[in-house]
């Protein structure tokens, strides 16, 4: 019982660390000052908490729980508004192919040359 006690617990930290990553890539991109800074704090406690008992116990299932927790933390964030409609950015949602215009032709390297 205590293995499975383990791997949840590794599983729920990298989950909240991944969680807090992304939160915080949200925080530095709204300008949140005080909250970046109480996330990267959280974040480096948690990190190397799980990696002082990791190279203390070389135990890889922590390793493996861990980054189990994390891809799903990365998915929890990813699905937060599964409503909202995604959008490409406007340099995806707008390619060559979808205007009527022609592209300008390429010159020549001969154009670049100097006349004589």
């Amino acid at each position: 019982m205590n293995l499975l006690l383990d791997i949840l617990l590794y599983a729920a930290v990298g989950c909240s660390e991944w969680y807090l990553a992304l939160r915080r890539t949200l925080a530095c991109a709204r300008g949140e000052k005080s909250l970046l800074v109480v996330i990267v704090f959280i974040e480096n406690i948690l990190g190397l908490w799980v990696l002082s008992n990791f190279v203390r116990n070389n135990d890889w299932l922590v390793a493996i729980s861990y980054s189990a927790g994390g891809a799903l933390g990365a998915l929890l964030v990813n699905c937060t508004n599964p409503g909202e409609k995604k959008t490409p950015c406007a340099t995806c949602a707008s390619s060559p192919a979808d205007t009527d215009t022609e592209l300008p032709p390429v010159p020549s390297p001969e154009d670049a040359l100097p006349a004589r």
